[in-house]
Order: C-alpha cells, then sequence, then structure tokens
C-alpha cells in the first residue's frame, strides 16, 4: 500500500452520480454491480480527477459546464442543479487533506500530491482490450493509435522528457500549420524533421523497455500454455512529415508473433481472444511497471478487465494482482460478474482488512447507491434471524465450501481455485486429509477421534514425577522419555492441537452435510432443522477463524 490513501470519495451529479460517498479508509476496493450501476462512472470519475492537476482551469470546467460540448454532468439533474456537480476526494497520510474540482473548484491545480499521483497511478479498461485487436483481416497489426491514448501520457525517458508532451507538439506544430514562404518553409521542415527524429530515438528506448518487460511477464505468466509463442513489439516504420500530402505519418508500432511454425504478422487473425487478452495484458501492465513514477500514492484502477478471458486465466491475474509487483498500489477493481467478485474476495486470503467490499445499484435517474457485500456466512446469520431457514443452509452450504477450499490452499501452499463437478463432501473430505497425512491414522483413530480438542493436553501427565521415581530405568534413558513426552506435549498443545482441533471441526460438518447443509432434506422437522443450522452455522464460523483468525 501506498504512503498515501484515499479515504473517502464524494461524487455529485457527475456521470450517472446524483450524490454518491464511499469510504474507502485507506484500503483497497472490490466492488461489483451489474449495467448501468456506476462502475465506469466512478472510474472516470477517478481519472478525470488525477487528470485534472496537469489542466488549466478552463479544461476542467468544461466537465462540469452543463451547457458545454464536453460537459460530464449527470443529464437527469435539472440544469441549475448541475452547477454544484463537483468530485472530491479525502486522502490520508502524506499530504493528506481534502481536494475537490468543479466548474467553480480546481483545488487540484499543480498541486504535487495529485499531479505526482496522476502520473504514478494506472487505469485499465475492458476497452483497451478489446482495442488491442480491433483490426479487419486486411489490416496490419498496428495499435500506435490505442498506445497514443492508453500509453503515451504516462510515458518519460530516463532523462525526465515527457514524450507525451513532446508528441503533442509535434502534431500541432507541422509545417503546413505556419504561415511560411521561401526559405522559411525549408528551415521549419528540417527543423520539424529533427524533432521527428529526437522523437523516435526516446520512443523507440521506452517502447524497447515495455517490449522487454512484456516478454518477461509472459514468459512467467503465461508461458505454459500449450500454443507456445514468442512475441516482438516495435517501431517497424518512425513517424515522418509527408512533404507531397503536407500530412504528419504517425508511427506505426506493430506486434509479431511467432510459434514454432510460422511467424504471424496480423496474431488478431490467427489467436484466439484469450492468447490477444494474455499478450495485451502483458503489454499494458509492463507499461505500467516500466514508466515507474516517485509518488505518496499510486491508484491501479480496473474496469472489467478480464472479461474476455475464462475463470482459470482470470485467476492467474488475480494472483499477480495481489502479489508483490503492484503491493505499492491502491487497487480499486470494478467488475459486473458476480462469480468473478466472490473468487477474487476467497483469493485475498487472509488479507481481508486491507479490502472493502462493495455492491454498486441503481441508475443515473434515481442515483447509484453502494452497499456492503456480505460474506455467504454473514448472509446466513440474517436468514436465520427471519427464520429463512432454506436460504441460510443454502449460504451455509457455499461458505463450507469456500472455507474448505481457503484451508486446504492454507495448509497445502498453493492455489487451488473452484474445483468443477467437487461435491462440498469431497471437498471437506480433502481438507480433511490434509490434516490427516501428517496425523498417525492408529493413534488418531484408537486414542484421539472425539476428543474434545481443550482435553487433548489432559492425555500428557503435567510433570514427570513417576519418570523420576522409577527405580528400575537409569538416568539416561529418563531423560530420553521426558525428551519424548515433551514432544508429545508440543504436539498436542502446537500445531498438533490445531490439526487436532480443525479435523475436529471438519469432521462435525461432514455429519450434517447431506441434512443440515442440503436444503431440500429437511421437510417434517423444522424445529429440529432449525437448531440444526444454528450448530451448522457456528462450525462453519469455526472452520472460517481458523483461516482467518480476524473472523
Amino acid at each position: 500500500m501506498p504512503d498515501t490513501c484515499i479515504d473517502s470519495i464524494t461524487i455529485r451529479h457527475f456521470k450517472a452520480f446524483r450524490d454518491f460517498q464511499i469510504n474507502l479508509e485507506g484500503r483497497h476496493l472490490l466492488a461489483y454491480g451489474g449495467n448501468g450501476s456506476g462502475k465506469s462512472s466512478l472510474y472516470w470519475a477517478l481519472y478525470t480527477f488525477l487528470e485534472s492537476a496537469s489542466k488549466s482551469t478552463d479544461e476542467v470546467q468544461k466537465y462540469f459546464d452543463p451547457r458545454g460540448s464536453q460537459s460530464l454532468v449527470n443529464i437527469h439533474v435539472a440544469a441549475p442543479e448541475n452547477e454544484t456537480a463537483f468530485i472530491k476526494l479525502t486522502l490520508k497520510g502524506d499530504g493528506a487533506g481534502a481536494y475537490e474540482i468543479s466548474y467553480t473548484s480546481h483545488q487540484t491545480g499543480d498541486e504535487p500530491v495529485i499531479v505526482k499521483a496522476g502520473l504514478a497511478s494506472d487505469f485499465i479498461t475492458y476497452r483497451f482490450i478489446f482495442k488491442f485487436s480491433d483490426f479487419r483481416n486486411s489490416q496490419a497489426f498496428n495499435f500506435w493509435a490505442l498506445f497514443e491514448r492508453e500509453i503515451l501520457p504516462f510515458c518519460r525517458t530516463t532523462s525526465g522528457a515527457d514524450l507525451n508532451d513532446e508528441w503533442r507538439a509535434i502534431v500541432s506544430e507541422q509545417p503546413h500549420n505556419k504561415p511560411l514562404v521561401g526559405g522559411a518553409i525549408t528551415k521549419a521542415r528540417n527543423e520539424y524533421d529533427q524533432k521527428l527524429d529526437e522523437f523516435h530515438l526516446k520512443l523507440s528506448v521506452v517502447i524497447g523497455s515495455i517490449a522487454k518487460k512484456a516478454k518477461e511477464f509472459y514468459a512467467e505468466h503465461f508461458a505454459d500454455d500449450p500454443v507456445g509463442i514468442e512475441f516482438e513489439l516495435g517501431i517497424t516504420s518512425p513517424a515522418h512529415y509527408d512533404r507531397e500530402s503536407k500530412m504528419l505519418v504517425p508511427p506505426k508500432l506493430q506486434l509479431e508473433v511467432k510459434t514454432a511454425e510460422k511467424v504471424i504478422s496480423r496474431p488478431h487473425v490467427f489467436l484466439n481472444e484469450a492468447k490477444l487478452t494474455q499478450l495485451a495484458i502483458s503489454i499494458r501492465f509492463a507499461a505500467a511497471l516500466v514508466n515507474l513514477h516517485e509518488s505518496p500514492i499510486k491508484l491501479l484502477v480496473l474496469d472489467d478487465l478480464l472479461v474476455s478471458l475464462d475463470l482459470s486465466n482470470r485467476m492467474n491475474i488475480v494472483e499477480i494482482l495481489l502479489s508483490d509487483t503492484f503491493d505499492h498500489y491502491q487497487k480499486i477493481i470494478l467488475t459486473h460478474d458476480l462469480g468473478f467478485f466472490r473468487e477474487f474476495r476467497r483469493m485475498i486470503g487472509s488479507r481481508h482488512g486491507e479490502w472493502c467490499y462493495k455492491r454498486l445499484y441503481g441508475d443515473a435517474v434515481k442515483g447509484i447507491k453502494q452497499s456492503e457485500e456480505k460474506r455467504e456466512i454473514e448472509k446466513a446469520e440474517g436468514y436465520i434471524k427471519n427464520h429463512d431457514l432454506e436460504e441460510a443452509a443454502a449460504c451455509l452450504r457455499k461458505a463450507a465450501e469456500d472455507t474448505a477450499i481457503q484451508y486446504r490452499e492454507l495448509k497445502e501452499g498453493k492455489r487451488i481455485g473452484s474445483e468443477k463437478f467437487v461435491s462440498l463432501t469431497k471437498q471437506l473430505e480433502k481438507a480433511r486429509n490434509v490434516i490427516k497425512s501428517r496425523i498417525p491414522e492408529h493413534l488418531f483413530e484408537q486414542a484421539l477421534r472425539d476428543v474434545d480438542p481443550a482435553m487433548l493436553a489432559k492425555l500428557v501427565s503435567y510433570t514427570d514425577d513417576d519418570i523420576d521415581a522409577d527405580a528400575v530405568l537409569d538416568e539416561g534413558f529418563k531423560e530420553l522419555l521426558k525428551e519424548k513426552r515433551q514432544s508429545l506435549k508440543d504436539f498436542l498443545s502446537s500445531d498438533g492441537w490445531a490439526d487436532f482441533r480443525d479435523i475436529n471441526i471438519l469432521d462435525r460438518i461432514l455429519k450434517m452435510t447431506e441434512r443440515v447443509l442440503n436444503p431440500a432434506s429437511h421437510w417434517g422437522e423444522p424445529a429440529l432443522y432449525e437448531a440444526e443450522v444454528q450448530k451448522a452455522l457456528v462450525l462453519i464460523n469455526r472452520l472460517e477463524k481458523c483461516v482467518r483468525p480476524e473472523f
């Protein structure tokens, strides 16, 4: 987590929002919602806010002027109220304070903490993935236009030169834009060509760095795919001024893919969507990792980035996002997919305290709302209070399954993910077998099964008086026995105790899977069934605490 974080976000009358506030308290955000629920509006509110630091007041005002052609004000709000539209972020840590942008306020203008955050943060949406391969069959794979819009604004050379500013100047200062005649035209064109050459050299270095990092990223995270490929990313034609047409011709930035059999110059034609998405993500994340900027606050905002990947590939990306690679970013993850939301939350594991989980709902007419997204076990508690036992049992079944997977991952030290066609009973048995493999079977069955974990320590004497009093044993053997007894005490009181505790909980949950955690099995005994559901809630709560003590 960066030194400075977002404490709260308040948005009024911007895009789909009317009055909206979300309190992050310095945590990451994982949020889901359907179409029109405000996910993309939140993405663009944050983007607009950070970009405003490097814009003039006039440029910021146009977004909040309901009469202007570039207005981003909610069109469903009456005109006089539109003038009160604003975006405000409250930060905590270094540079703490509240910063607002609106038609009348530009508190981010040249504010160092926001300027740096704008350069250091990354905003990636599903549109980048879509546009990455949005070429016709007859077209070459030239994604300069996408690079120019999505990546170039964050590019700096090692000397600190702002490539985006240089390119904007080149675009606006074309020789035909100047009222020159005679020798002045030739001089202007020669100077312009020199600027293009200098820009090309700088851009080539940056592209080379991104390409190198992208290949490393791909090799680390996606190279185990059965379709083995290599790729090259580079400028195949530099930007140049065509004197005949008097037009600036942008550079060509192309991706060439190689397999064992051939070179693929049009990867968008021959590679499937998942593979193209992997390449796009490798390049986009590489750009983020290469163009590092010092900043007290760094945001990584993703809007439905992984929609074109299957669940397995999505989880690979989630692992990357949760790794040390992006540890210095405050992450804002937005998705419409509830299944992905739940799987992402499960993979966060023991670091749940660093995240907040929200559901966005509503629309631009009535306003966007947000609510805390409860865990399955919390939902079950609510259903039990309302005596809705079938819904409670369904939530408990899901909670038991998720927790069993998390338990296995914790003990086995590897990601398991959602396994198709694995029943709850099998999942619990697999979790139980992880422990059972470390416990002597005979010892467990004959001496330890059904013993209350709190009583395990009493199976071993608290003192060694009996050994010391045995006159038959020599001193050396007495010391050996004491050491063995201490080892057994340690086994029963530390890791071993935890194992016995966990296996006891898993066995008790297993006993009730068919009756209690199967909502169709309770007909005829509602009173007994309610008591059993309450018992299941307690047991699954205990198992969850074995995985995540903070709960």
